[in-house]
Order: structure tokens, then C-alpha cells, then sequence
């Protein structure tokens, strides 16, 4: 339940002067400022896992989700560790479990792997649609974001990647092994990115700028 999100309300300008020194931040005109002309296809990337994380909007849809999910936790953790229990009382043989008491445990973790396959479709009742919802309603809105920032700094193509923003899991073997295996498959990952052409810090600032109640005109079908 890994996807949460909401809509945008103002403006925000950022870029990095003279590619990598401080990002500035434009307030007036519901947009962002227009620097100068240049020659040539600009290219920049986007850290979408990084985007997600810092946007305060899929941080609140998260916070909601949890909120929604903490009693189902609350009680599959419950029935998981007695059914843990039962199934230790089961596999001891000193002293052995009488074969009415056996019976009964055996009994009682069926039931309670019943219930937690119960619960896992309420949930998938309860959230899956809003989940949905909220994904391509992130979607969008991170897009509007890169779309803004894009033609407000020259950009004509941005293409998106995923990276963990934790800096000691970018070389261990999990996420070497997910770019080797994209590129076995013949996608494209980004194996040296300058920080000049990395727009995710803009992004998010660009887009956390919307949320604020004095951020300017909302994007089409967002609130303020």
C-alpha cells in the first residue's frame, strides 16, 4: 500500500544558478521565471522516488493510508503471533500435545489464517480504489510540476528515474541488481547524472510551493 497522494495550489520557480550554485525561488506571476534563451535539446532527469518522498501531499495521503491501516495491523499482528504460538505448540515434543490439543491448534490456525486472508480483501475493498485514485492524482501533479519547471528553464525533454534517496543503498546489491536487470531489458538508466540536469529538488519545491495557501493559482483540477 505503497502509493498515496492529493492536489496543488500556487506557483513556485527554482533553479540552480549557472547550473549547480544556489536555487532561487520565484514568487510572482503563477509561474516560473523565464531565463534566457539556449541553443540546442536540453535534457534533465527527474528522481521520481525522491519527488514522491518529499512531496507533502503523498506525504499526507501516506499518513492517511497508515492511519486507515493501523487497526487491520494492529489485529493481524495479533493473529499472526498466535498463530506463531499454536504453530510452536505444535512442533514441541517434550512433553508432546495430546491429539485432542493438537486437533484444537490446528483448528484454531486455520481459522485465523482465514481471518487474515478476510482482511486482506477488506482492505483491497476499502483502499484499493482510493489508492488508485490517489496514484494517478500524484501522477498528474508531479507532471504538471515537471512540466512547469521544464519550459520555465529550457528543457525540452526530462525523462524520469528511481533512485533511493538513502546516498549507502545507491551501490549495495539490490539496487545495482534493479538497473542491471532494466538494462538486460533493454530500458535506460541514468548511470551519471550532473547535478545541473537533476530538476527532482526543484520539483519538490516547485510543487510543496503549490500547496501553500498563498502559492498562486492552483493547476487545472487542483484546489488551493
Amino acid at each position: 500500500m505503497k502509493r498515496t497522494l492529493i492536489v496543488l495550489a500556487g506557483v513556485a520557480a527554482l533553479i540552480a544558478g549557472a547550473y549547480g550554485s544556489t536555487y532561487l525561488m520565484a514568487q510572482g506571476g503563477g509561474a516560473p521565471a523565464q531565463p534566457a534563451v539556449q541553443q540546442g535539446t536540453k535534457i534533465a532527469v527527474v528522481n521520481i522516488g525522491q519527488v514522491f518522498n518529499q512531496y507533502e501531499r503523498a506525504k499526507a495521503f501516506k499518513a492517511e493510508l497508515e492511519q486507515t491501516l493501523k487497526p487491520f495491523k494492529d489485529k493481524a499482528k495479533a493473529l499472526s503471533d498466535e498463530t506463531s504460538k499454536y504453530e510452536a505448540a505444535l512442533r514441541q515434543t517434550t512433553p508432546p500435545l495430546d491429539a485432542v490439543t493438537q486437533a484444537r491448534y490446528q483448528d484454531l490456525i486455520t481459522k485465523n489464517k482465514r481471518e487474515l486472508e478476510d482482511m486482506s480483501k477488506e482492505i483491497s475493498r476499502l483502499l484499493g480504489k482510493k489508492q488508485e485514485d490517489n496514484l494517478v492524482t500524484l501522477w498528474k501533479e508531479v507532471n504538471m510540476g515537471i512540466e512547469a519547471v521544464a519550459k520555465a528553464y529550457g528543457f525540452q525533454i526530462v525523462l524520469g528515474y528511481g533512485d533511493p534517496i538513502e546516498k549507502e543503498l545507491l551501490n549495495q546489491f539490490p539496487n545495482v541488481n534493479r538497473k542491471m536487470q532494466a538494462m538486460d531489458l533493454g530500458s535506460t538508466v541514468p548511470l551519471y547524472i550532473h547535478g545541473s540536469v537533476d530538476l527532482s529538488p526543484i520539483i519538490v519545491q516547485t510543487l510543496n510551493k503549490w500547496l501553500q495557501p498563498q502559492g498562486g493559482v492552483a493547476p487545472a483540477g487542483g484546489t488551493k
